[in-house]
């Protein structure tokens, strides 16, 4: 049998691998102490397990990184971008998709989009957020888009109240 190929780690799983274990670190929070609580929530990670995930070895999956947010007290978008990158700096969500890293805390956060004047990815987007967000995050994309073209002024009816 032929052994599967491992996808490599991109920059949002180094930058992951790189939080938790800083903040970790920084809580003075053991390996043991960091399982017992994740089992704790009824989401275990062994101590091996961590130990991997710190060194590259192993990924988290979607369940794993909100209770590994949880239990360190951080927000899970905290642990997705390194926090030394300033706003304006390039970061990598996918191999071919550079956005800056305040775009990118923003759209993880579920405050705002990736950039695009686009109207059409807006009207997606926001198709499937729930409905009481929707004229917050939309009047931020425009803010946004506006930004982005130059113009000051949102478009009449669509200002926002921030």
């Amino acid at each position: 049998m032929a052994e599967k190929q491992k996808t490599p780690m991109g920059p949002v799983g180094e930058a992951l691998m790189h939080n938790i274990k800083r903040i970790r670190e920084g809580q003075r929070l053991t390996f043991v102490k960091l399982s017992e609580e994740l089992t704790e929530i009824g989401r275990p990670i062994p101590i091996l397990g961590l130990r991997r995930i710190e060194r590259g070895e192993r990924r988290v999956d979607a369940e794993e990184l909100l209770a590994l947010a949880y239990v360190l007290g951080v927000q899970p978008v905290d642990l997705l971008v390194p926090p030394e990158l300033e706003d304006e700096a390039s970061y990598s969500i996918a191999p071919t998709v550079q956005v800056t890293a305040g775009a990118a805390r923003d759209w993880i956060s579920g405050v705002g989009f990736l950039p695009s004047t686009d109207v059409a990815d807006m009207a997606r987007a926001l198709q499937w957020m729930p409905k009481s967000r929707q004229p917050l995050v939309a009047a931020r994309w425009l803010q946004q888009t506006n930004k982005a073209l130059g113009k000051e002024q949102a478009m009449p009816g669509w200002e926002s109240d921030g």
